[in-house]
């Protein structure tokens, strides 16, 4: 049996067939590309590449995307679906090919999930939907978004969870949000990540024009995996059908990320950060749900654990200053 995992080349996608492959389970990931580790810096997937194998599929071709799943019929466990193109100041400069890739892409899977007799489909969601509602949201907080990004998380979620209900698919629903960590370079981050966590790969002199007066729920891939799994292996009772908030859930001042990341390479990289915010979303997330129905407990809570494991990684890849 093998579990399907949809953009699992992506930062958190590959954590998550890192963990399933680490549990001895049979790893596909479907992702534009996807034709191997070569040439890809995702090391910490090769000691388990015996147990993945690599499909290259774009969700918006149906075709190929129904052939390619089909020849795993019989034999899914699960789909964990986490294609997505990010949130960020780019996202509206394509409007309708980026909807298109996040929404249509996921419909167009579970189709097929729904042609094969998938049983469990995990959605991997953002707290986007909450859009700007004030720092504590709860699963609870209703779905408002407030861009283009957003509006299609709200629009996935509300897609995924009537095809669960309606052709007995076991649908969960991970709301992350704002993740760093191993397996992305800041170089090719948007320029508020790069003004905080570029030093760490050896970047100078990156001024973000806003996003000083800001403090996010910033969250360790790790961790962000973690969750995943936990939603992915919780019993049916527990979890189908519903979402589940996965982050940090502590609040970090993005300039107390700047010295954090200043001391750890010990030296001012001149990076700067203007003022106001730079995404319009609320902080932290309330993941009370997650930590007592899943047992989610973020191992690197203290942001600065988090940052010395990710220039830990840049180092080991050869990619920090």
């Amino acid at each position: 049996m093998a579990v399907l995992v949809f953009g699992g080349m992506g930062h958190v996608g590959s954590w998550i067939a890192h963990d399933l492959a680490a549990e001895a389970e049979e790893v596909v990931i479907f992702d534009l590309g996807a034709r191997g580790l070569a040439g890809r810096g995702l090391d910490y997937l090769e000691p388990h590449q015996d147990r993945l194998t690599f499909e290259d599929v774009d969700v918006l071709d149906t075709h190929t995307l129904f052939e390619r799943m089909r020849a795993y019929e019989g034999r899914i466990d699960a789909v964990v679906f986490g294609v997505a193109v990010i949130a960020g100041p780019t996202f509206r400069l394509r409007p309708f090919r980026n909807v298109q890739v996040n929404t249509i892409g996921m419909l167009n899977v579970l189709e097929v999930c729904r042609i094969l007799g998938v049983p469990k489909f995990v959605n991997l969601s953002s707290g986007a939907i909450y859009g700007t509602a004030p720092g504590g949201q709860t699963e609870e907080t209703p779905a408002i978004a407030s861009d283009l990004y957003g509006a299609t998380k709200v629009a996935n979620e509300t897609l995924a969870a009537q095809y669960g209900a309606t052709y007995d698919i076991d649908v969960r629903q991970a709301r992350l949000y704002f993740v760093y960590g191993p397996g992305k370079l800041p170089s090719t981050m948007h320029v508020l990540y790069q003004a905080m966590f570029g030093p760490l790969q050896g970047m100078r002199n990156v001024a973000a024009p806003a996003g000083g007066d800001q403090a996010l729920d910033w969250t360790h891939v790790r961790d962000t995996a973690q969750g995943v799994m936990r939603l992915l292996r919780a019993p049916a009772e527990v979890a189908r059908g519903q979402a589940f908030n996965i982050s940090s859930g502590v609040l970090v001042p993005h300039r107390e990320i700047v010295a954090a990341v200043t001391d750890i390479v010990g030296s001012d990289s001149g990076m700067t950060l203007g003022d106001g915010n730079f995404f319009e979303r609320g902080a932290p997330l309330d993941v009370t749900k997650a930590r007592t129905s899943l047992g989610f407990s973020p191992r690197f809570s203290d942001i600065r654990d988090g940052l010395n494991d990710y220039h830990g990684w840049l180092k080991s890849v050869a990619k920090a200053g």
